[in-house]
C-alpha cells in the first residue's frame, strides 16, 4: 500500500491541520508522498511548515512536497483532498450586505439564500476547474471535498464530471460531540443517526456507544431544559431557534442555528433580530478580514496563539472524535476495512426514501468494496422533507446553469430561494452579484451566453 500520492488544494486553509494529524494514524500513509498546492507562496510556507512539524513530531514516514502550481500536485494522484475559496471572507461578506440593498437579510449566507447560490457559482467555477485538470492528470482519483458550498458543489461534480467525488462537513459528528460535552457526556458517546442535505440534517434516532438502546426521548427532554438551548452563550453557537423548530414541527435539526437558519422560509423578520439577539455575520466577517495579515486562516492560525479566547466546547479540540475523516476513508478503500461514517455527501440512492435518488445528501455511510455506500435511514417527516427538497431543486439548478451558462436559470434559482420575495428583488441582486463577481464567473463568459 506505500507509495500512495495524496495532494491538496488550497493547503493554505485550516483543514490542511486536521488532515495532517489523520495522515499519521495510519499504516496505509507509509511511504506516502503529501502534495500540497497553494496559489498563496506566503500561506502556504506557514502551511507547510506547520505540517512537518506535525510529521516530524510522529516520525511519519511521510515525504512533502510544496507547490504554487496544480499540475505538479495533480499528476498521478490517488487522492485529491479540496479546500480552496478566491478572496473566502471578503467575498462572503459582500455575498451578504449585496441582498440587503434590495430588502434581503441574512445572518450568514455561506450554504443557502442568495448568499450560498453566489458562493455556489464562484467555487463551480473553481472546483469544476480541478475536476477538468484531475480528468486529465489523474482521471482515476478520488476528489475528497471540503470546500462549501457543500451541496451545490458536489451535485455539480457528481453531475458534470467523471470525476469520483465525496463531500466531508464536520457539521453532524462535530456538532454531536460539542452536544454531548454541553449534556455533560464525552464526544463520541452519543452515537448519531441522520440525514438530509449539508447543513441541514435532521435527527433519525441518538443512542449511546456500547448500547443497542434508543435514547432519542431523553436526548430531546435534555436539550429542551438544557441552557444552552434556551439562551445565548460566549463563544457558544447558538441553538435557541434549533429548539423553536424542535417545539413546532417535532423534529430536531442537527448542528447549530447560524447554518439551520440559511435554509428556512420562517426564520425570524429582520425587524426581531434585536428582540431576539440576532445579528448578521458582518462583525465578524470584517474582523476576519482584518485578521488575515499573513494570508493564513484564523482557524489555523488560532492553533498557534495563546492569546486567543478559546470557545468552552469542545473543551479539547484535539480529542480524536473531532477528527475530519478523509484519511479514515482513504484507509478504508486501500484496505478494503469495511468502515462506518456518520455522514458524508454522497449521491442518495434510496437513503432517505421520500428524496429523490440522485440528488446529493448527506447520510451516514460505510467505506467497503472500494466505494462508499450511504445507509438507508428512512422517510423525512414531511415538513422536513419540503425544505431539503426545495433546497436539493435549488443545488440543481445552480449546477445546470453552471454547466450550461445559463444565466436566466440563476435568476430563476434566486427566486424560488426562500429569502427572496419578489422577482424584482431577484433581479436587483443578480444585477449586482453579476456586476461584483463577473470575472469569477468563467461559466457564463466562456459559454458565450449573455448575461
Amino acid at each position: 500500500m506505500a507509495g500512495l500520492k495524496v495532494a491538496m488544494i488550497g493547503a493554505g486553509s485550516g483543514f490542511v491541520i486536521s488532515v495532517a494529524r489523520e495522515l499519521v494514524l495510519y499504516p496505509v500513509f507509509r511511504g506516502c508522498i503529501f502534495f500540497m498546492m497553494d496559489p498563496n507562496p506566503g500561506r502556504l510556507a506557514i502551511a507547510g511548515r506547520e505540517v512537518k512539524k506535525i510529521l516530524e513530531k510522529h516520525k511519519a514516514d511521510i515525504r512533502v512536497v510544496t507547490t504554487t502550481r496544480h499540475q505538479p500536485a495533480l499528476e498521478g494522484a490517488d487522492y485529491v483532498i479540496t479546500s480552496c475559496e478566491i478572496n473566502r471572507w471578503a467575498f462572503w461578506l459582500k455575498d451578504v450586505k449585496i441582498p440587503e440593498r434590495h430588502g434581503v437579510f441574512q445572518v450568514l449566507g455561506e450554504n443557502g439564500g442568495p448568499g450560498g447560490q453566489i458562493h455556489a457559482l464562484r467555487n463551480i467555477a473553481l472546483l469544476g476547474d480541478i475536476a477538468a485538470m484531475m480528468e486529465q492528470y489523474c482521471p482515476d482519483a478520488w476528489l475528497m471535498n471540503f470546500t462549501n458550498p457543500m451541496s451545490y458543489v458536489c451535485t455539480y461534480l457528481n453531475k458534470y464530471t467523471r470525476i469520483k467525488t465525496l463531500g466531508f462537513c464536520h457539521q453532524v459528528h462535530g456538532s454531536f460531540g460539542v452536544i454531548a460535552e454541553q449534556l455533560g457526556m464525552e464526544p463520541g458517546e452519543l452515537e448519531v443517526i441522520s440525514g438530509g442535505v449539508n447543513h441541514f440534517n435532521w435527527l433519525f434516532d441518538v443512542r449511546r456507544r456500547g448500547t443497542g438502546k434508543s435514547c432519542l426521548k431523553e436526548f430531546l427532554s435534555k436539550v429542551q431544559k438544557s441552557p444552552y438551548w434556551r439562551k445565548k452563550h460566549e463563544l457558544v453557537p447558538r441553538q435557541e431557534f434549533t429548539l423553536e423548530i424542535l417545539k413546532t414541527f417535532g423534529a430536531y435539526p442537527v448542528g447549530f442555528d447560524d447554518h439551520i437558519i440559511e435554509y428556512l422560509p420562517f426564520f425570524y423578520a429582520r425587524d426581531e433580530w434585536e428582540k431576539f439577539n440576532y445579528r448578521s455575520c458582518e462583525k465578524s466577517m470584517r474582523k476576519l478580514i482584518a485578521n488575515q495579515k499573513t494570508g493564513f486562516t484564523l482557524e489555523a492560525m488560532t492553533i498557534q496563539s495563546k492569546d486567543v479566547k478559546c470557545p468552552p466546547f469542545p473543551r479539547n479540540d484535539l480529542h480524536p472524535y473531532y477528527a475530519e475523516h478523509p484519511c479514515q476513508v482513504i484507509e478504508a478503500l486501500e484496505t478494503n476495512k469495511p468502515t462506518y461514517f456518520d455522514a458524508i455527501n454522497i449521491i442518495n440512492h434510496g437513503s432517505i426514501g421520500n428524496l429523490p435518488a440522485d440528488a446529493v445528501v448527506d447520510v451516514p455511510a460505510l467505506a467497503v468494496g472500494g466505494a462508499v455506500r450511504g445507509i438507508h435511514v428512512g422517510d423525512l417527516p414531511v415538513a422536513a422533507m419540503e425544505l431539503c427538497r426545495r433546497q436539493i431543486t435549488l443545488h440543481e439548478m445552480i449546477a445546470k446553469a453552471a454547466y450550461e451558462g445559463d444565466a436566466n436559470l440563476f435568476l430563476q434559482a434566486l427566486c424560488l430561494d426562500p429569502y427572496v420575495r419578489s422577482i424584482t428583488q431577484a433581479r436587483g441582486i443578480w444585477k449586482d452579484y453579476l456586476k461584483e463577481y463577473r470575472a469569477y464567473l468563467s461559466m457564463f463568459r466562456l459559454k458565450g451566453k449573455k448575461s
